[in-house]
């Protein structure tokens, strides 16, 4: 008797290349997972830093500095005079330090940005 040949793959060397080719996907799979997620932080960093960007320009549109809330597009400008213990000197020579707050008028209470800006005395 003559032995025949057989064509094909035996179904171990099937599950061993399938065992292989997903030994092979989990890694790209977190690292395609990775690459999506530190994308989704770069947008929300770029988000974040036009906002603080446009709260900046809605704080320095206000000139002269006068203690007391305005809005400004959609912020919330707050000044308030600020304690420095130079205040006297500052104000012999005209001038104030004040604290300027910029919040979301969205209704949240998180400040977007606060800075203390020089002004002139009226």
């Amino acid at each position: 008797m003559t032995a025949r040949r057989r064509r094909g793959f035996t179904l171990i060397e099937v599950l061993a290349s399938l065992a292989v080719a997903v030994l092979l996907i989990i890694p790209i799979a977190r690292l395609i997972a990775g690459t999506a997620g530190a994308f989704a932080g770069l947008e929300r960093s770029t988000e974040r830093r036009v906002g603080m960007q446009a709260a900046m320009a809605a704080a320095m549109t206000l000139n002269p500095l006068r203690t007391g809330r305005s809005v400004i597009g959609r912020f919330t400008v707050i000044v308030e005079p600020r304690r420095f213990e130079r205040d006297a000197a500052l104000a012999q020579a005209g001038w104030r330090l004040y604290s300027v707050t910029v919040r979301s008028t969205d209704g949240s209470e998180d400040d977007v940005m606060q800075t203390v800006r020089l002004g002139k005395l009226q």
